[in-house]
C-alpha cells in the first residue's frame, strides 16, 4: 500500500484595515452576526481537522472505472462535521451485472499452480498490491486500485467503506452507484418485517448499507457480496465463477426464510417481491434456488416480459384462492336483545360482496372435522360469544362457554342466545355486548393442521393448530345496558396497532389460530384475548398486547418450538422462535406505526389464570423484562404481577402503577429512548 500527502497549500492575502476596529469584530468575514465565524460546528473546513471519530461519514465526490482499475474521490468527516486527516482504512467492492446476475468474484490462490483465470467485479483494500490512497487536502482522499474484474463500460453496484483503524471508527457502507430496474425487491418490502436490520441480532447487521443521500439501500448492500451466483459454482479448473459468498440473497429470501414462523408462506410472493420478479428462466437465479441442484451453475437471466410467476405460486398455496374468499363476506352482529327472562340474545348475519344474505343454516357443515371441506356446506363454524363491556374493553366472558342455543332463522340468520341460568353474576354493572365467529373453508381445509408444537407448561399438542385453508370473519356487536337493554354505545377499544400489523410477517393468510383473523390487525383476537379472559400467566403476557409482546421476544417465544428423538418422543427445544431474527427494541414500529403512549393505556387490571391479575402496562413490560430486578422496579412504582383478584367487580378497580410518569413518550426516561417507533 501507498499512502501519500499532497496537502493543497492554498495561500490567503488578508488586508487588515485598522480604522474602525474598535467593536472588537476584526478577523470575521461579512457583517456582524452573518455566517462566517471560524469554528462553527457541523461545516467541514470550519473547524481544525481531528485525526480521530467516534462516527465516520463519506462524501463520494467522485469514481471511475477503468481497465482494470477502480479509483475514488471522496471527503471523510467525523460525528461533528469535522474534517479527519490520516484515513489509512479503505474497502471497495464492485457487484457485476451480468446475465446471470450481480457477481462479485473472489481473488483465489492457484489450484494446480494454475492462476486464477475469472475476474468478474472485485473487492480491493488499502492493502491490495497496488493499491494507493492519497490525501489531497484537509479530509480529501483518492484511493486507486488495481481490480481485474472492471473495465470503463462495467455496470454493477459500486460501493465504498472507510475507516476501522484504531482512532478512526468505521463509516456506514455506501452505494455509491446501482443500475436501475435489476432489484425483484425492495428494501422497504425487507424492513416490513425486519424494521431495521443494522440492530439485528442476526449476522452482517453491520453491513446495512447506505445510498448517496443517506438513505438505507438494504437490498443493493446485500447483494454486494450475496450476489445472484453462488461461490460455490467453479468452472473446470477449479475456480469460482460465482460470487463472494456461498448464499446468494435469493437463496437466503426462499430457503432461510422458509416456515421461519407460524404462518409465513415463502409461496406468498408478493410479500417481498411487489413487483413481479425479473427473471422468468427455470434455471436462472431465483427459481434455482427451489428447483435445482445446489452447485449447478444457474443459466441466464432472462427478463418476464410479464409473465408473473407470483401467481403461480400464490395459487399453488391456495393464498389467491383465500384472498378472494376472504373479500367474498362481511358478518355482523345486532345489537344484544333480553329474551324476558333474564338472558340475552344476538343475531348474526353473512352477506356478500353485494349486500345479499348469505343462508348460514343451508352452508353450514355440522361434522366438519370428520366430514373435512364439503363445498355445498363451506362454513365450518357459526357462532357468537357474550362479553362484558367496561372502560372500553373485554373484560369478562359471562356467558358460560358451551351452554349457548343456536336458531337458524327463515331469512338464512342466527340468533345465538345465553339464559339467565348460563350467565355469570358480577358484571351487573358492566355493559354487555356480543362477538361473533362465522369460518368459511375452502378446499384442503382440515380440523387440524397436524403439527406437533409446543404449548405453556411443557405440555406437547400433538395435533397441530386448529383451521387450514380457512378464513374466520369476526364482529363485534354494540353495548347494552344488562338492566334495561338500553343502549351504551358502539363496540369501540382503543387501537394501537395498524390492520396490516399481524398478516405483514403471518403472511399466508390462513390461520395462526381459529382460521385467521389477522385480516383486521388483531382486532378478531381480543375476543378470547382481552382483558377479561385468563389466558397464560403474567409469565407468558396475559391479555392482548402482552401476549403478542412475550410470544414474540419474551418466555414465550421460547414455547412452541419441538424436536423429536430417535425413539420419536417430541419435547420442547427452549429456542426462540423466528421473531428472534428481529431486534425487539427497534421493531415497535413494525405493529405500533403512530407511537405509543403509556399514559392511554387503561388502568384496568388483566385477568390470569389461577384467580390473578396484573396491571396494564406492567403486564406489557413484564412480557419481555422477566428479571427479579425489573420485576422489584415494577413493583416498587405500584405495578401488580399476579396478585389476587378481589371478590368484587375486579375490573372497576384501578392500579397504582405510575409507569406513564417517567416512561411515557418524550419523558426523561420515555419507552421511545429505548425502542425505536
Amino acid at each position: 500500500m501507498t499512502i501519500l500527502k499532497k496537502k493543497r497549500v492554498a495561500l490567503m492575502v488578508m488586508a487588515i484595515l485598522l480604522a474602525g476596529c474598535s467593536d472588537g469584530d476584526d478577523g470575521r468575514d461579512g457583517a456582524p452576526g452573518e455566517p462566517g465565524k471560524p469554528g462553527e460546528p457541523g461545516k467541514p473546513g470550519t473547524n481544525p481537522p481531528v485525526t480521530q471519530s467516534v462516527e465516520t461519514q463519506v462524501k463520494v465526490i467522485n469514481y471511475t472505472l477503468g481497465e482494470g482499475t477502480i479509483t475514488y474521490e471522496f471527503e471523510v468527516t467525523d460525528e461533528n462535521g469535522n474534517l479527519i486527516n490520516d484515513l489509512t482504512d479503505v474497502q471497495a467492492k464492485v457487484a457485476a451485472l451480468t446475465a446471470k446476475g450481480f457477481i462479485l468474484n473472489r481473488d483465489e490462490n492457484p489450484i494446480n499452480n494454475v492462476e486464477d483465470n475469472v475476474h468478474i467485479g472485485g473487492a480491493v483494500t488499502q492493502a491490495t498490491e497496488g493499491a494507493k490512497l492519497t490525501q489531497v487536502d484537509d479530509g480529501h482522499y483518492i484511493f486507486e486500485a488495481p481490480m481485474a474484474g472492471v473495465n470503463a463500460a462495467t455496470e454493477g453496484i459500486v460501493w465504498l467503506r472507510v475507516g476501522g483503524n484504531d482512532a478512526i471508527a468505521r463509516s456506514k457502507a455506501l452505494v455509491v452507484n446501482k443500475p436501475d430496474g435489476q432489484f425483484s425487491t425492495t428494501t422497504e418490502a425487507c424492513y416490513a418485517c425486519h424494521v431495521d436490520y443494522s440492530q439485528s441480532p442476526r449476522r452482517h447487521a453491520g453491513y446495512v448499507a447506505e445510498g448517496m443521500d443517506g438513505e438505507v439501500d438494504f437490498i443493493a448492500g446485500c447483494l454486494v457480496c450475496h450476489g445472484s451466483v453462488s461461490k460455490t459454482v467453479t468452472n473446470d479448473e477449479g475456480f469460482s465463477i460465482g460470487g463472494y459468498a456461498s448464499n446468494t440473497l435469493s437463496k437466503i429470501g426462499h430457503i432461510n426464510h422458509r416456515e421461519f414462523s407460524k404462518d409465513f408462506s415463502v409461496l406468498n410472493c408478493s410479500s417481498c417481491h411487489t413487483d413481479a420478479p425479473i427473471n422468468s428462466n427455470f434455471t436462472g437465479p431465483g427459481c434455482i434456488d427451489c428447483h435445482g441442484k445446489e452447485g449447478t451453475p444457474i443459466g441466464d437471466i432472462v427478463p418476464s416480459n410479464g409473465l408473473d410467476f407470483r401467481e403461480l405460486h400464490e395459487q399453488k398455496a391456495g393464498i389467491t384462492k383465500l384472498q378472494a374468499l376472504r373479500a367474498a363476506y362481511t358478518v355482523e352482529l345486532s345489537t344484544p336483545e333480553s329474551d324476558g327472562a333474564g338472558g340475552w340474545c344476538s343475531t348474526i348475519s353473512v352477506k356478500d360482496n353485494e349486500g345479499n344474505l348469505v343462508n348460514i343454516g343451508n352452508n353450514y357443515n355440522a361434522d366438519p372435522a370428520d366430514a373435512g371441506y364439503v363445498a355445498a356446506k363451506p362454513i365450518v363454524y357459526a357462532g357468537a360469544y357474550l362479553h362484558a363491556y367496561d372502560n372500553h374493553g373485554l373484560v369478562g366472558r359471562p356467558g358460560a362457554r358451551n351452554s349457548e342455543t343456536k336458531t337458524d332463522n327463515a331469512d338464512g340468520t342466527r340468533t345465538v342466545c345465553y339464559a339467565a341460568a348460563n350467565i355469570a353474576a358480577g358484571y351487573e354493572n358492566a355493559g354487555y355486548m356480543f362477538s361473533a365467529r362465522v369460518t368459511f373453508s375452502s378446499e384442503g381445509w382440515q380440523a387440524y393442521d397436524g403439527k406437533v408444537r409446543g404449548q405453556t407448561r411443557d405440555r406437547i399438542r400433538a395435533n397441530g393448530y386448529d383451521g387450514s385453508m380457512g378464513v374466520s370473519f369476526t364482529a363485534y356487536s354494540d353495548v347494552v345496558n344488562p338492566a334495561d337493554g338500553s343502549k351504551i354505545s358502539g363496540f369501540d377499544r382503543r387501537q394501537v396497532v395498524a390492520d396490516s400489523s399481524c398478516i405483514t410477517c403471518h403472511n399466508d393468510v390462513t390461520a395462526f389460530h381459529k382460521n385467521g383473523e389477522f385480516d383486521n390487525g388483531g382486532k378478531g383476537c381480543i375476543a378470547c384475548h382481552g382483558n377479561g379472559m385468563a389466558r397464560t400467566s403474567a409469565d407468558y403476557g396475559a391479555g392482548f398486547g402482552p401476549m403478542i409482546h412475550s410470544w414474540h421476544w419474551g418466555k414465550g417465544a421460547t414455547v412452541g418450538e419441538v424436536a423429536q428423538d430417535a425413539d420419536g418422543n417430541w419435547s420442547q427445544t427452549g429456542k426462540a422462535n423466528g421473531a428472534a431474527a428481529i431486534a425487539p427494541a427497534s421493531s415497535c414500529v413494525a405493529c405500533h406505526q403512530d407511537g405509543l403512549s403509556l399514559a392511554a393505556v387503561p388502568n384496568q387490571y388483566i385477568l390470569e389464570p389461577g384467580s390473578k391479575m396484573t396491571s396494564p402496562v406492567t403486564a406489557n413490560c413484564y412480557a419481555c423484562h422477566t428479571s427479579d430486578s425489573a420485576k422489584a422496579h415494577m413493583s416498587q412504582n405500584g405495578g401488580d404481577i399476579s396478585v389476587d383478584i378481589p371478590a368484587v367487580e375486579w375490573f372497576k378497580q384501578p392500579s397504582a402503577e405510575s409507569c406513564a410518569t417517567c416512561h411515557d413518550t418524550g419523558r426523561t426516561f420515555g419507552i421511545d429512548k429505548y425502542h425505536k417507533f
